[in-house]
């Protein structure tokens, strides 16, 4: 008998599995799910048994290695976990392996002969359950809501975007949930593992890590806070999307599978409107104590600075409390230039503005962390009208130390975020980009304001207005019911700033728009993308693929192939890169999906539901 092994190592996708021969010794021992050890280049190493073939030449027999031993006589992973371990493997282009690395506890030769594994293995039937959607608007009825939908009995694990949202949540006296992210030790790993294999532990909450926790009986999944960006994860394999990875394992167990938050994502709310999820709910107002200034009328009455008269005023009489300036732009100016030749700074490597520090008198790239002393004179033409465009939090800070306020001013960005003092008590200002989201203390907020709401609108990417919606709502979500947001804005009219009273208005816009671009949700997108020394390897590789893919599907009509383009910046981490976007029909979107995955270069990045396009 031969039985096909996965090595619990990181392998060439096109190998993750690989023939031994079971010995006559162990054939009456040996079950699909349990774990080996196999020899592999002159060394014993661990592999995962996943399948049996019986029908096998005798010549083709004698090439192959044996099995040398088995680990555990209880399978290591259940049919389900395994089950679900070679769909995410197959779905996301990452070899199996390395998923089931992930899959079970930290392997010490010294330390797991001296333990014994039990038996977990349940045949409740896999039954599909309808995922449903439900809303909460604030922190309290969030909290109320998640505790009403742990499971009684069996176990409940709750996916939050990233360690800060699992610490906000509170349970009740008799709940004691157990928190799994990256910050675990593999000794408190290897414990948490077999107590959840035992089902000594009921109540799960965790990062995307928690999925591929040795479930026993799992009843009810619940991805918090669904639409959040951070549930997608892009800069490692596999480049998995939470939501997507929750259904599937919901499936593998026959769970229920629950989509909470307080802003669906445009996805989920046109399924659930379609009734492919499940939902009763009407998506409602959040905070309404908001003020959205036109920027277009400042500059027509002549206020060319950072600050509105509205916002003036708002700072003025805001009284105790603290407030926040919000500004996802580091640095003195957005970008520096000559105003007499149209010159523009821009990073050598990446091609991206760069972004003058006063503190330190360098023009920074933000992407590439080059650092340029600042010129006094124009490169090119030789003037000396250099100018600073824009804002940034440097310089805003400079202009709000002008008007003489009696609160201190604090500054959080990546320059300032390891010094921030979170026991600062005092009233004060703070001015903030995106790192200041995790450190604040909202409930001491009485005032917040975008003070550029647009610098995020315009970057050709087709989730931005969805981005900025979701930005915007959190912040009502995250606000006092008394706290003001005021936002300042030079496009008042389009429908993310238009529809922040009347929420149904921004999806049934937003849907429009991405149905005439056959965006999600009308397809499924995947994206490939391939980084090369040279601009010219890049694009060439990319043409080459791009050719390679339209040969294979010129006769389908459900897969559209974009032509190859180059990432915005072109140039990033010592590589020039090119992209494919490829929309799949939705019908089928599993299996194709996995068949382009197949039919890609091992060297290629593999990303289905990316989060961007044709950037990082």
């Amino acid at each position: 008998m031969i039985a096909k092994v996965a090595l619990i190592r990181r392998m060439p996708r096109k190998i993750s599995e690989l023939d031994y021969l079971v010995p006559l010794e162990l054939k009456k021992q040996v079950t699909i799910g349990q774990l080996v050890n196999v020899p592999f280049r002159n060394r014993l190493v661990f592999g995962l048994v996943t399948e049996f073939k019986e029908n096998e030449s005798e010549e083709a027999k004698g090439k192959l290695k044996s099995i040398e031993n088995i680990i555990w006589e209880n399978s290591a992973l259940t049919l389900k976990q395994l089950g679900f371990a070679i769909e995410i493997s197959e779905f996301y282009n990452t070899p199996l392996g390395f998923i089931l690395q992930t899959c079970l506890p930290p392997l010490k030769k010294t330390k797991i002969k001296k333990i014994s594994i039990p038996n977990a293995d349940r045949l409740k039937p896999a039954e599909r359950q309808k995922p449903e959607i439900k809303l909460y608007n604030n922190l309290d009825e969030r909290n109320k809501l998640l505790n009403e939908l742990v499971s009684i009995s069996g176990q409940t694990l709750i996916l939050v975007p990233d360690a800060k949202a699992a610490e906000d949540l509170n349970f009740p006296a008799g709940l004691h949930p157990t928190i799994i992210n990256t910050d675990l030790s593999e000794k408190e790993l290897f414990d948490l593992w077999f107590k959840i294999r035992t089902e000594e532990i009921k109540l799960v909450v965790g990062t995307r890590r928690a999925l591929f926790m040795p479930w026993s009986n799992l009843q009810t999944i619940i991805v918090d806070d669904e639409a959040s960006a951070n549930h997608k994860s892009s800069e490692m394999a596999p480049r998995m999307q939470v939501r997507e990875a929750a259904m599937m394992l919901a499936h593998a167990h026959g769970a229920k599978c629950i989509l909470t938050t307080h802003t669906p994502s445009v996805e989920s709310w046109y399924f659930a409107q379609h009734k492919v999820y499940t939902n009763q709910q009407e998506i409602s107002v959040l905070n309404p104590n908001l003020t959205i200034v036109d920027m277009k009328e400042e500059r027509r009455g002549r206020n060319y600075g950072f600050f509105s008269l509205q916002l003036d005023d708002a700072i003025a009489n805001c009284g105790s409390g603290d407030i926040f300036l919000f500004l996802n732009r580091k640095g003195s100016s957005a970008y520096t230039g000559c105003r007499d030749c149209g010159y523009v700074a821009k990073c050598s490597q990446c091609q991206r503005g760069l972004v003058y520090h006063e503190n330190t008198s360098t023009l920074d790239c933000h992407f590439c962390n080059l650092k340029n002393k600042m010129f006094l004179t124009c490169p090119k033409c030789r003037g000396s009208n250099m100018v600073m465009y824009g804002v940034g939090t440097q310089s805003l800070e400079k202009e709000l130390a002008k008007k003489n306020l009696d609160k201190k001013i604090i500054r959080i960005d990546s320059d300032t975020a390891t010094i921030y003092d979170k026991n600062f008590k005092d009233d004060k200002i703070i001015i903030g980009t995106q790192m200041a989201w995790d450190k604040i203390d909202w409930s001491k907020i009485k005032l917040m304001a975008f003070i550029d709401a647009d610098s995020s609108l315009f970057i050709p990417e087709y989730k931005v207005s969805e981005n900025l919606w979701e930005q915007l709502r959190d912040t009502q979500f995250h606000l006092p019911p008394t706290a003001h947001l005021l936002i300042q804005t030079g496009h008042k009219e389009h429908h993310v700033f238009s529809n922040l009273s009347q929420p149904q208005g921004f999806y049934d816009k937003e849907l429009q728009e991405r149905k005439l671009f056959s965006y999600p949700p009308f397809s499924y997108l995947v994206r490939i993308y391939n980084g090369e020394k040279t601009f010219e390897e890049s694009r060439l590789a990319a043409i080459g693929l791009y050719d390679h893919l339209q040969t294979l599907t010129k006769t389908r009509h459900d897969i559209t192939i974009s032509n190859p383009l180059p990432f915005s910046p072109s140039y990033a981490k010592g590589q020039h890169w090119h992209g494919i976007v490829i929309k799949i029909s939705f019908e089928k979107y599993k299996q194709l999906t996995k068949f382009i995955a197949e039919n890609i270069p091992e060297n290629w990045k593999f990303d289905p539901n990316p989060n961007n396009l044709l950037s990082f």
